[in-house]
């Protein structure tokens, strides 16, 4: 885990994220909190009453009880985990699920922020930009998808691969404030290549998609203004007063959300051999 030598987290077929510290020994684990999952400050998932917005807390980060492993213990679903990535700062922790969705949590106060919904199927890989304003997730439905975790909503989805989406990267070397490199890999064996501008989000078919506070307003800040401001104010999650369309956001329509184009298409005929069994 980011910032610590001993601790690192595990994500496993049942939905469920664990915290383990390498340096405390193993002990047959008991919920702290069988009954009570916390969800923005409420139990059981009730504060939404979406099924994806239930983040069942079975022991906490601030336990008292930290002889033993595990540190922490996480329920998000009961859908596999299929990957997870913490921003830059190492507060947020994005995580994709075989069940479609992305989850945005803090790690510190074990608060659900934002809940995103693939097209279709689930979400094998995400990653942050450096910058730790902009969430990638590349999944079952054969595209890369741009998040924006300041405005908490879908900028643009990449179309290019003709199967399942294995892992996406950001490039640190050619990513600024307004200019973002990066790459995907998938099952259909290709490597591609994607430039996104911060000015593309003014295109028309773009504008549709910001649902809170323009993006043409928006001013260009440093990396650690871009973690303090928050991905943007969750204070009405925080204490369990909001609804579920504050936290899960909707699946937005083809027509209503910008196509990127990659820059960059690299077969990979090598791959056929682990995809395919056959070179």
């Amino acid at each position: 885990m980011p910032n610590s030598e001993n601790l690192f987290l595990a994500a496993h077929f049942d939905g469920s994220l664990v915290v383990y510290d390498k340096e405390k020994e193993d002990a047959a684990f008991h919920p702290e909190n069988e009954t009570n999952g916390h969800v923005n400050g409420a139990t059981n998932g009730t504060a939404s009453g979406h099924p994806l917005s239930k983040v069942t807390i079975l022991k906490s980060v601030s336990s008292r009880n930290q002889k033993t492993n595990p540190v922490a213990y996480w329920k998000l679903s009961n859908s596999k985990v299929n990957a997870f990535a913490f921003s830059p700062s190492g507060q947020y922790l994005a995580v994709a699920s075989e069940d479609g969705g992305l989850r945005v949590l803090d790690y510190f106060s074990e608060t659900l922020l934002d809940v995103f919904i693939s097209y279709y199927g689930g979400l094998l890989s995400v990653t942050w930009s450096p910058d730790s304003r902009y969430i990638l997730t590349g999944g079952q439905d054969d595209l890369v998808s741009i998040w924006s975790a300041e405005e908490g909503t879908l900028v643009a989805r990449c179309q290019g691969h003709e199967s399942w989406v294995v892992d996406v990267k950001f490039d640190p070397w050619r990513c600024d404030e307004r200019n973002y490199r990066f790459g995907s890999v998938g099952e259909d064996c290709r490597l591609l290549l994607w430039d996104f501008s911060v000015g593309m989000l003014h295109r028309p078919r773009a504008a549709s998609v910001r649902q809170r506070t323009s993006v043409s307003s928006a001013v260009p800040r440093s990396r650690s203004d871009a973690e303090a401001t928050r991905l943007r104010s969750d204070s009405s999650l925080s204490n369990g007063s909001g609804s579920h369309g504050d936290i899960v956001h909707p699946v937005q329509p083809r027509n209503r959300t910008a196509i990127l184009p990659p820059v960059m298409v690299r077969f990979l005929p090598e791959c056929r051999t682990k995809y395919c069994g056959r070179s």
